[in-house]
């Protein structure tokens, strides 16, 4: 569901990242200038309704226009719970089937 990039990997131009995934930044600070700890997260995860809080932090914070790395204004720990929710909901093994 996620990888994580070196912070030598360009992710400002989009270089690196498979088709159907979002290069994304988790900074603790106010601004988002770089710091922070980068992410590769597939378009499904942030379809979860277990993002969508995060996706309003990240608009409020950096506006709706982000261009390259999408910035999310949280704590990595938290972050990373987020993700680990939205894969166990997203995994076979959790959603029910039908027989």
């Amino acid at each position: 569901m996620i990888r994580r990039l070196s912070f030598s990997d360009r992710v400002s131009d989009g270089g690196g990242v498979p088709r159907g995934c979002v290069p994304v930044l988790v900074c603790d600070g106010g601004d988002g200038a770089g710091e922070g700890e980068r992410f590769v997260v597939r378009v499904e995860a942030l379809r979860h309704p277990s993002f969508a809080a995060l996706l309003e932090m990240a608009a409020q914070e950096f506006g709706y226009k982000q261009e390259g790395v999408l910035r999310v204004p949280c704590d990595v720990r938290h972050f990373k719970d987020v993700l680990a929710a939205v894969s166990v909901s997203s995994s076979p093994r959790s959603s029910s089937s039908r027989k």
